[in-house]
C-alpha cells in the first residue's frame, strides 16, 4: 500500500501494492489486526492520538471530517487527523488490516458486515441518499436501460444498490442491465462523457455538472429507497478497546455537521475552498452543493432501526448470507446517541 500527500495536504492511498481481499477473508484479517501491538491501546493523556480516517472521495457528503479538521475540533478532543482518499472497499481492507481507525464508506461497510467482516457503523450523516441516475442525452426513461451499462462506485456501494432499487421501482430485473464499478461520481462521469456506459449513479456535485452539460436525470435515488449515505465505520475491536477514540471522533464531527448547518454562508464559502471536489465552476454552483448536504445531514448522528434493517435486508438480497443478520451486528450507534444528548 502507498499513501501519497497531495497539494493541499490530503493523504491518497494507491493501488500499487493493494491487492483486494474476498469479503469473507475478511473476518481473518480482522482477527490478526486485533492482536497487533498497540493497536488498541487505552487513549494516553497529554499527548495527541493519530486518527486516520479513510474517505471514498473528497464530496460535499465529507465536509463535516474537513471542517472539523480545519477548525480544530479533532485537535481539540486530542486527536491528530489524517484523512486518506480510497476506494470504497479499500477502507473496509484498511480497517481490518489496522491502517485506518475509522471509514466513511458507510454503505460497503453495511455490504462488508452482512457478509460476515468485523465492522460496525457507528455514525449516519444522513438518512437519504443524495444520488441521482444520469444517463446519456438520448435516453429519456429508465426504462430504455434495458441491455445498457450503468456505472456505479463499486460492487455492493450505496450508488450500486440504489441502481438495483431504481430498476426494480420501475420493473426492470437487474440483471437485464450490466452494472460496472467504476470508481468515484468524477470517474464514472467520464465514463459517461466518453460513451463507455449509457448512466451513472451521481451524487453532488457531479450530479448537477452533468445536468447543466445536458445530460439527463432520469431518475433520484432518494424516491425510491430510504437510506443512510456517509458516516463513521470501525471494526468492533476498536469500539471494544478505545471507546474513548470513538466518542471522540463522533463528537468532533458531529461539531462540525452543526456548525455547517446554523451557519449557512460559513458552509458556501467552506465548499468554494479547497478541499472539495466540486469542479472549476465553484462559485457557480457553490450554492446547490451546500443546500443538498445539509438538506439530509443529521444532527443525531443515528437512524432509527426499521432504516437499519431496511438496509440489511437490501445488501442481503445479493449477498445472501446464510443465517439472518440482526442489525446489531451491522450497527452501533450507542455512542452517537450519547455526544448528541451531550451537544444539546
Amino acid at each position: 500500500m502507498t499513501i501519497t500527500t497531495t497539494k493541499y495536504g490530503h493523504k491518497e492511498l494507491t493501488m500499487s501494492t493493494i491487492r483486494p481481499l474476498p469479503i469473507r477473508c475478511l473476518v481473518f484479517v480482522s482477527l490478526l489486526s486485533a492482536v497487533a501491538p498497540d493497536s488498541f491501546s487505552a487513549e494516553r493523556p497529554g499527548k495527541p492520538t493519530l486518527l486516520r480516517i479513510g474517505i471514498a472521495s473528497r464530496s460535499p457528503l465529507d465536509m463535516p471530517y474537513y471542517v472539523a479538521q480545519q477548525r480544530g475540533f479533532f485537535h481539540e478532543e486530542g486527536l491528530e487527523t489524517e484523512i486518506i482518499l480510497m476506494k470504497a472497499i479499500q477502507t473496509v481492507q484498511s480497517l481490518l488490516g489496522g491502517s485506518i481507525e475509522f471509514g466513511t464508506a458507510t454503505g460497503t461497510a453495511v455490504s462488508a458486515a452482512v457478509s460476515g467482516a468485523d465492522v460496525k457503523v457507528v455514525l449516519a450523516l444522513t438518512d437519504r441518499p443524495s444520488f441521482d441516475l444520469i444517463a446519456q442525452p438520448s435516453i429519456t426513461s429508465v426504462q430504455q436501460l434495458r441491455g445498457k451499462k450503468i456505472g456505479v462506485s463499486a460492487v455492493g456501494s450505496l450508488g450500486e444498490i440504489l441502481a438495483r432499487q431504481i430498476l426494480i421501482a420501475h420493473q426492470i430485473p437487474p440483471n437485464q442491465v450490466t452494472i460496472l464499478p467504476l470508481g468515484i461520481s468524477q470517474l464514472s462521469y467520464s465514463a459517461l462523457k466518453a460513451g463507455v456506459v449509457d448512466a451513472i449513479m451521481a451524487s453532488p456535485p457531479v450530479n448537477y455538472v452533468a445536468q447543466d452539460e445536458g445530460f439527463r436525470k432520469l431518475a433520484a435515488g432518494s424516491e425510491v429507497y430510504r437510506s443512510m449515505q456517509g458516516g463513521l465505520t470501525t471494526t468492533r475491536a476498536i469500539i471494544f478497546e478505545r471507546p474513548e477514540l470513538v466518542t471522540k471522533a463522533i463528537r468532533a464531527t458531529l461539531r462540525a455537521v452543526r456548525l455547517i448547518k446554523n451557519d449557512r454562508n460559513y458552509g458556501i464559502e467552506f465548499v468554494k475552498g479547497p478541499f472539495l471536489e466540486i469542479g472549476r465552476e465553484r462559485d457557480r454552483i457553490a450554492e446547490r452543493v451546500y443546500d443538498a448536504a445539509v438538506e439530509g445531514y443529521l444532527p443525531s448522528g443515528f437512524v432509527d432501526e426499521k432504516l437499519q434493517r431496511e438496509m440489511i435486508a437490501a445488501a442481503a438480497q445479493r449477498i445472501k448470507p446464510p443465517e439472518p443478520v440482526m442489525p446489531e451486528r451491522v450497527f452501533d450507534f450507542s455512542f452517537a446517541r450519547k455526544v448528541s444528548e451531550s451537544l444539546r
